[in-house]
């Protein structure tokens, strides 16, 4: 292969998660550029990148999708470039189809969808590092029989972790794979999964007793309150030390500017403005970080999607869905990776009920703003001999928030149910 040959088109494929996206930036680096398909709100990736014999890469991310049956305009642009169906957009050369590899379960039907495609195709094991920590074994070689396209394992958040996959993308392009045997993709799957991956025993086993407990119409949702009122809980208490530490060093900071200066208007903007104003802000930077360090531990320890399941029930009689959850739980942080993450949701009205309410969510850029006020109007003391009065404050303004969004997507789902019945009601007096 020449350094001079045509560029290589090559798509990332696969399910939502698998970390298609963090390979993409590992592969591409700075080199790439982002905008959205026509006539739709849907990202559009692509980056270059060359290959050791020098030959030019051209990379696309598509959308996360759970199938090519689109049920979301993210699934319809992926099955649309795959195919070559996409106005504008030529048809990749290569698919490379990434899973995770803790999760073939739910990620190998995906791949034999992609595989009835007919493309040249490389399966990529994202997350190998992580399998392997959990004890779950995987017969690359069986596995790449059974399905006929080369396989790859990738770690996408470590420097090296590409290297295998570069090589296979800089080889010439395996055959189309062949189509996978009969209709039913899930017996397929679990034909693979039983001879090409081990599981541990007590992985699972640990698994099917905490659905027990976490999915629990009642100690389920028990559990998720407790947590909720723990993590708010822990942003005033556990915060305090750390508020207070850098309230002193932003205190000792102006003073020791002060007394190099002289009296005057610049000593005034300094030590009254710039430290005192910056410290004020600096001094609720511990609480926000306790609150994302919540988020970030339920959604890696896998409690984020249980609490989607467990909330659906709830969701829909509000006139949401329990993949509402996630976007909305977003929102706390911030309402616009909150609404991008409702790309997600299939259907899409209730898609744009939840755009409506996530703002309605506390996000972090109130937090500092009800913390001021909260210090300034609420005393910090102890109730019932154990809780914070602040914290309890602040807990019931992050639930003021959840029912007020909670009262806002039903209004939306009752004035939507009469609206289709007047239509009905239009279209038979017609």
């Amino acid at each position: 292969m020449t350094a001079h040959a045509a560029a290589l088109s090559v798509a990332l494929v696969g399910n939502p998660n698998c970390g298609k996206t963090a390979l993409f930036n590992r592969l591409t680096g700075s080199r790439q550029k982002v905008a959205n398909y026509a006539g739709v709100t849907v990202e559009r990736k692509e980056g270059r990148f060359h290959a050791p014999s020098g030959r030019l890469v051209r990379l696309l991310d598509l959308p996360g999708a759970y199938s090519l049956n689109a049920t979301s305009a993210d699934e319809a642009i992926t099955r649309d470039v795959c195919l070559g169906r996409l106005p504008g957009e030529s048809v990749p050369d290569l698919l490379i189809c990434v899973v995770d590899a803790t999760n073939l379960r739910l990620h190998l039907r995906f791949v034999l969808e992609v595989m009835r495609i007919g493309r040249p195709m490389v399966l990529a094991l994202n997350m190998s590092d992580a399998a392997a920590r959990r004890g779950i074994v995987i017969d690359r070689d069986k596995l790449s029989r059974s399905l006929g396209v080369p396989i790859v394992s990738t770690v996408a958040v470590q420097r090296q972790g590409v290297r295998e996959l570069v090589a296979q993308i800089d080889r010439e392009l395996p055959p189309p794979p062949p189509a996978p045997p009969g209709p039913n993709l899930h017996a397929e799957v679990r034909r693979l999964l039983a001879e090409c991956v081990r599981m541990p025993r007590h992985t699972a086993a640990i698994d099917d007793a905490l659905d027990r407990v976490l999915l629990h119409p009642v100690w389920g949702l028990a559990i998720l309150t407790v947590l909720m009122f723990v993590m708010f809980q822990g942003v005033f208490t556990w915060a305090e030390p750390f508020k207070n530490g850098i309230d002193s060093g932003m205190h000792l900071l102006g003073g020791w500017l002060g007394s190099h200066l002289p009296d005057g208007p610049l000593r005034s903007l300094v030590e009254d403005g710039i430290i005192a104003g910056a410290g004020t802000v600096v001094t609720f930077l511990p609480q926000i970080l306790f609150l994302f360090l919540f988020i970030l531990v339920l959604e890696e320890s896998g409690y984020l999607p249980r609490a989607a399941f467990l909330l659906d029930r709830l969701m829909v009689g509000a006139g949401l869905t329990g993949r509402s959850f996630i976007p909305l739980l977003s929102s706390f942080a911030c309402a616009v990776p909150g609404i991008m993450a409702t790309r997600t949701i299939q259907d899409r009205r209730d898609r744009i009920a939840t755009i409506l309410v996530a703002p309605l969510m506390t996000c972090s850029a109130r937090l500092p703003v009800y913390t001021l006020l909260i210090a300034a109007f609420i005393p910090a003391r102890t109730v019932l001999g154990a809780f914070n009065l602040q914290g309890l404050v602040l807990f019931g303004l992050y639930a003021a928030g959840i029912a007020s969004a909670l009262v806002v997507s039903y209004t939306i789902k009752r004035w939507r149910h009469r609206r289709g019945q007047d239509v009905e009601e239009h279209a038979l007096l017609l």
